[in-house]
């Protein structure tokens, strides 16, 4: 019994190798990635240098669309997430769903933006480990993070939230407080795609620092994360 177990186990995960890399998860890696870069291209407004060192996961919420619905409007987006790992590295890129309720005037059109997500410590980072997704409620909501180098040598305060939270929009990164731009912000792990991506779930593909629990690694999906260790480098 156990025998067949683990040969139906085998056959399954060389099942997933053998199949192609979800197109989906290629474009959403690589639109993540080109929101990222683009964010950081003007290093007078950009993510400062203190945070990017400390920044424990990193998430990218591409084209959230908003659409209005009487005096609330609704929200939601797709993206990734990669996690630093205790030896240094960033994890595989994780997918992910965002959607929260808008406070706001109605609104006639349907619109879009960006949105990253620092999460600064263990804390927070590990809520991505857990088996189901998660809310932010008001008090622990993201915060709007700082842009432009944060002058330490001056003895500048650096901000400490959980959860910092920006918005790419319009060609420009915007320091946006999500707790007042939206409401009953939730994150869903999108584990069919992770499944069919690497073969386990989210908080799997997260944990994953020697390689052994995921049955591939695609090189098409790994533009986020590579592209995530460019910026978010330690510091010495």
């Amino acid at each position: 019994m156990k025998l067949a177990l683990v040969l139906l186990t085998l056959l399954a995960l060389t099942n997933i190798a053998q199949k192609p890399v979800p197109m989906k998860a290629v474009e959403r890696s690589r639109n993540a990635a080109d929101v990222l870069v683009s964010a950081m291209a003007q290093p007078e407004a950009r993510i400062p240098k203190a945070l990017l060192s400390k920044a424990m996961a990193v998430a990218v919420i591409t084209d959230v669309k908003t659409v209005g619905l009487l005096i609330n409007g609704v929200g939601q987006g797709y993206g990734v997430v990669t996690r630093r790992l205790p030896n240094g590295k960033w994890s595989h890129a994780g997918y992910i769903h965002m959607a929260a309720m808008q406070v706001g005037h109605p609104q006639l059109h349907v619109r879009s933006f960006n949105v990253i997500l620092l999460f600064m410590n263990d804390k927070s980072a590990d809520r991505f480990l857990e088996k189901a997704g998660f809310m932010f409620d008001r008090e622990k909501a993201p915060v709007a993070g700082p842009i432009g180098e944060i002058k330490t040598e001056e003895k500048e305060v650096v901000p400490v939230a959980d959860v910092f939270s920006y918005v790419f929009d319009d060609g420009r990164l915007q320091s946006v407080d999500l707790k007042n731009r939206l409401k009953n912000v939730g994150i869903n792990f999108d584990n069919n795609l992770n499944k069919a991506t690497y073969g386990v779930t989210l908080d799997e593909v997260l944990s994953d620092t020697d390689g052994k629990k995921i049955s591939r690694s695609p090189s098409e999906v790994a533009v986020f994360p590579d592209t995530v260790s460019r910026f978010f480098v330690l510091e010495n």
